[in-house]
């Protein structure tokens, strides 16, 4: 009987610590932490855009695709360096001489952030 006991109280323990985390996750789930990991703090809003001149030639031959961008914005807003992260050369060229355009809401610290520009030939 005294084996059953400690059986059981052992069993116990080991399921009150597995509720105590799946009550921790719940909470850091419904947390108001979370709400902000979904508008990171580091996030600044675009608030002039320049839209990125298509190619001529790559929209009369339906050559279209995906440009990613990494870029640094400086304290006042304005681009700073702009790195490609990945797509077509010409496409990144345009969308490189837009982005240097656009201008960020003001922050105390420069950021960091990517961008990604679609360009569909289809389209008017």
């Amino acid at each position: 009987m005294l084996v059953g006991q400690s059986k059981t109280s052992w069993s116990m323990l080991g399921a009150r610590p597995a509720c105590g985390a799946l009550g921790l996750v719940l909470l850091a789930l419904l947390s108001p932490a979370s709400t902000q990991a979904q508008n990171p703090p580091g996030v600044r809003k675009v608030v002039y855009k320049v839209a990125p001149k298509y190619p001529r030639e790559l929209k009369q031959n339906a050559i279209g695709g995906i440009v990613r961008l990494s870029i640094s914005i400086s304290p006042n807003g304005s681009v700073g360096k702009i790195s490609p992260i990945g797509g077509n050369p010409i496409l990144v060229d345009a969308a490189t001489l837009a982005v240097k355009q656009w201008k960020y809401v003001p922050a105390d610290h420069p950021t960091t952030t990517e961008v990604q520009l679609d360009f569909i030939p289809n389209r008017e």
